[in-house]
């Protein structure tokens, strides 16, 4: 059987293309399956392949979601929390593990590439690269967190306020009106909410601006100053946001991506 996600067609202006909510979710998700940083040892302990590893191989349990960092976000938990109903439907359908797995991956990589094109301005690449993700490419998909919105809208029975930088509500399941919502567009700065976010039950408090900065910085030829000017850029109409001059790195991290490993869909590779 195939999963069929319906999509909205992009546009390759320098107009803006809406973004949704769901698009911050499966490209988190994504991010997670190509990279788990190590701090302390400054290095990538994922495979860098979008192959559900994250969900699939860690050691805790898919039934849990996998990666805990697919928690710590409501929309990427959401989108995670449909991965564990659709496996669950696939397995219950009569498919063994293998196949469900393989069956799921399809349907993942059509759900990325919808919104790696809204979220990059950029065609989902068709050719695979084989080589190893790196460091560099994470540091341009950090730059990409302009986009992440600090509150959303809740389509419950009370209309709701919601706010995606509260750990303590980060495992929300939110519905599918609530995940196609559109988001701020891109306008060169963080939305003031990841400026301040505050750790539970600690007097922790986290500046993603300043994490973000400093790791690019570090793995980086450019300055965050340097990427978020870019994206302003794009949100004032001037460029195209496939234009954006680190844009072409995050396009080689998802060729690299796609590049066929275990049971992921077969596509050329070089």
């Amino acid at each position: 059987m195939r999963l069929i996600l319906l999509g909205i067609l992009m546009t390759f202006s320098t107009q803006a293309s809406t973004i949704y909510l769901k698009d911050v979710g499966v490209m988190g998700f994504a991010s997670h399956d190509l990279f788990e940083w190590d701090a302390k040892n400054e290095r990538n302990l994922e495979n860098g392949r979008l192959d559900l590893s994250s969900f699939f191989d860690h050691e805790k349990s898919w039934k849990k979601g996998g990666n805990p960092k697919n928690a710590q976000n409501a929309a990427v938990w959401s989108i995670t929390k449909h991965f564990v109903k659709e496996y669950k439907k696939l397995l219950k359908s009569g498919l063994d593990e293998v196949s469900a797995r393989q069956e799921l991956t399809l349907y993942y990589h059509e759900m990325v590439k919808e919104s790696f094109e809204r979220f990059t301005g950029l065609p989902f690449p068709q050719v695979g690269i084989d080589e190893r993700v790196t460091d560099l490419e994470q540091a341009c998909m950090r730059g990409l967190h302009d986009i992440l919105p600090g509150k959303i809208k809740l389509y419950r029975p009370i209309f709701k306020e919601f706010d995606l930088t509260n750990a303590l509500t980060a495992k929300t399941v939110l519905n599918q009106k609530e995940l196609d919502q559109p988001i701020p567009f891109y306008d060169g700065k963080y939305d003031e909410a990841y400026l301040n976010v505050k750790i539970p039950f600690t007097r922790k408090v986290i500046d993603l601006n300043k994490i973000d900065g400093d790791f690019i910085k570090k793995f980086s030829p450019w300055t965050q100053e340097e990427m978020l000017s870019d994206l302003g850029r794009v949100g004032r109409g001037e460029i195209a946001l496939g234009e954006v001059f680190f844009m072409h790195h995050v396009e080689e991290l998802f060729s690299k991506g796609i590049c066929p490993q275990g049971l992921m869909p077969k596509v050329p590779c070089h």
